[in-house]
């Protein structure tokens, strides 16, 4: 509103600020801020500086200021010295992450450390009965010697790479209870060029504000993991392990509800949500993205993966990223494929940045009913129907079902389709009120894929393949009787049907690399596709 009156009056602009100052004291620093923006775009240097004043007195003042329109005053003694005062903030600042640094890094070793001595208790149990059972039922016992909200965090992706991430502790945390769990991706990710040495919570707002809120107010742990443009959960694949290496060893740290796990995203963060349901959805029971744009970056975009869990999209009328129509196309062609796939849409003229800039009551609700949705998911990793499909074997597990090896030179079966579509009403990225007379396609395919589709029942499992050399099986208590002979038919062909046993070493080593209470898996299988 704002910014709308001020390319008319820049007076009237500056009033609609302050007057929006008086009305949300809670937000009343931003609106300052605009008052400085428009008077220095009315080129009224004492009232940008005025302005500016009293942001820089605010906690607000490190995160601003990087505004063009602020440039023809960065000569004036005057706004020199108001920066000059920014930075000492700035080093202040970054002075306190060093010493909260130290003491969160030991923080994490500590609680590392016991979990390492409950994998040590664990190696003692010599049946597989009771190591199976001592899994699902006992947690790494911790002495949570901080007990702040916000908790600094690292995770190490290879020996000379460490990310930083942020983790949110609900209202009235207790050490042993299992909580549900949000992982929230950041957008923006082609601007973020360098690692930071911590993150914690002057951040919020880069995050994502509303995702904060929301994740307080419905008791799930938070996780906020920081991505670069080289290493993050779109593109390139470089870095795609980061988040769920990330909830493994966050798992390793906290009690968390393995059947209630989530990842979340807006803009670049939506479509790494999105990722994940396409490439490696396993440790999460639903997905949500907020101005998302669905398509894998990185390969073909096989959307009847999302078969195997659910997604909740979230649009709004006026985004470039991805325009209204294709929501709706996708929306239809996901209800086609019997994917559970909820759409809505923010009409009012909203464009990319407004659900997460934007403090309105339409943002909250909107907030309130994607995470009411998310909680209603529970992850099954034992469900007796999966499909799957890859381009790259590395991606090629969801659940108890494993894509080993492919063989794209042969024909592909019938059933095996791709599925796409034409995308229409593009808005410009300059002025989203213009829309662009072009159409595209919503996925691309660089690569010949491989597709499974495998049942289970009665000890019995049943697959058919497509362009697959070879599978693999995980077998759970949970699935099947260990006590009778299990059969497996692949493309009608029987290959196995003898008794399998629970191996107790490939239990443990399983946990140990997962920390999963629910998808125990007590042994595998491997087949040749005949």
């Amino acid at each position: 509103m704002g910014v709308n009156m001020g390319r008319q009056n820049w007076g009237a602009a500056i009033q609609w600020a302050l007057k929006a100052a008086e009305a949300e004291p809670a937000d009343k620093y931003w609106r300052y801020l605009n008052a400085a923006d428009f008077a220095s775009r009315d080129r009224n240097a004492d009232l940008a500086i005025k302005y500016a004043t009293l942001v820089v007195d605010s906690d607000i003042a490190t995160k601003v200021f990087g505004n063009s329109s602020f440039d023809w005053l960065r000569q004036d003694p005057r706004w020199m010295h108001l920066m000059g005062k920014v930075e000492q903030l700035k080093e202040k600042q970054r002075q306190q992450r060093v010493q909260a640094s130290i003491r969160f890094r030991g923080f994490q070793q500590q609680l590392l450390g016991q979990n390492d001595n409950h994998i040590d208790s664990l190696t003692k149990i010599s049946s597989a009965d009771k190591l199976y059972k001592q899994i699902q039922n006992t947690n790494p016992v911790h002495d949570y010697s901080y007990s702040g909200r916000f908790i600094s965090g690292w995770f190490k992706l290879s020996d000379s790479l460490q990310f930083p991430y942020l983790v949110q502790l609900p209202l009235g945390f207790e050490p042993g209870r299992r909580y549900p769990m949000i992982v929230v991706l950041h957008g923006a990710i082609g601007r973020q060029t360098k690692i930071p040495d911590m993150v914690d919570s002057t951040l919020n707002g880069f995050f994502g504000q509303p995702f904060v809120d929301q994740a307080y107010n419905f008791s799930l742990i938070a996780l906020f993991p920081y991505g670069t443009n080289r290493y993050n959960w779109m593109m390139p694949d470089d870095g795609f392990e980061l988040v769920p290496e990330l909830v493994r060893q966050v798992k390793k740290i906290y009690s968390i509800d393995d059947r209630r796990v989530y990842v979340a995203g807006h803009s670049n963060g939506a479509t790494g949500a999105f990722a994940y349901l396409m490439k490696q959805p396993s440790l999460f029971a639903g997905f949500a993205g907020v101005n998302n744009r669905p398509q894998v970056r990185t390969g073909g975009t096989f959307l009847k993966n999302g078969i195997n869990r659910s997604f909740y999209n979230v649009a709004t009328d006026y985004d470039y990223y991805f325009p209204l129509a294709g929501h709706r196309a996708i929306t239809d062609l996901a209800r086609e494929l019997k994917l559970e796939w909820d759409n809505e849409e923010v009409i009012g003229h909203y464009n990319h940045a407004y659900l997460t800039n934007a403090r309105d009551s339409t943002v909250k609700e909107v907030y309130q009913r994607l995470f009411a949705n998310l909680l209603t998911k529970q992850r099954n990793p034992f469900q007796t129907n999966l499909y799957w499909e890859c381009d790259d074997v590395k991606h090629g597990r969801v659940d108890w079902l494993e894509l080993n090896q492919l063989d794209t030179m042969v024909q592909k079966s019938s059933w095996h389709t791709s599925q796409n579509l034409l995308v229409s009403g593009w808005r410009s990225i300059a002025n989203p009120e213009v829309a662009l007379d072009s159409t595209s396609q919503a996925f691309v395919f660089p690569r010949r894929s491989g597709a499974v589709s495998a049942f289970y029942s009665n000890n019995r499992f049943d697959v058919k393949t497509s362009r697959v050399k070879s599978i693999a099986i995980y077998l759970s208590p949970e699935m099947i009787d260990f006590r009778k002979p299990v059969q497996v038919v692949i493309n009608g062909t029987t290959v196995f049907n003898t008794t399998v046993v629970k191996d107790r070493n490939f239990m443990l080593d399983a946990y140990i690399l997962e920390s999963d209470h629910q998808a125990v898996w007590a042994n595998r299988l491997q087949f040749t596709v005949p």
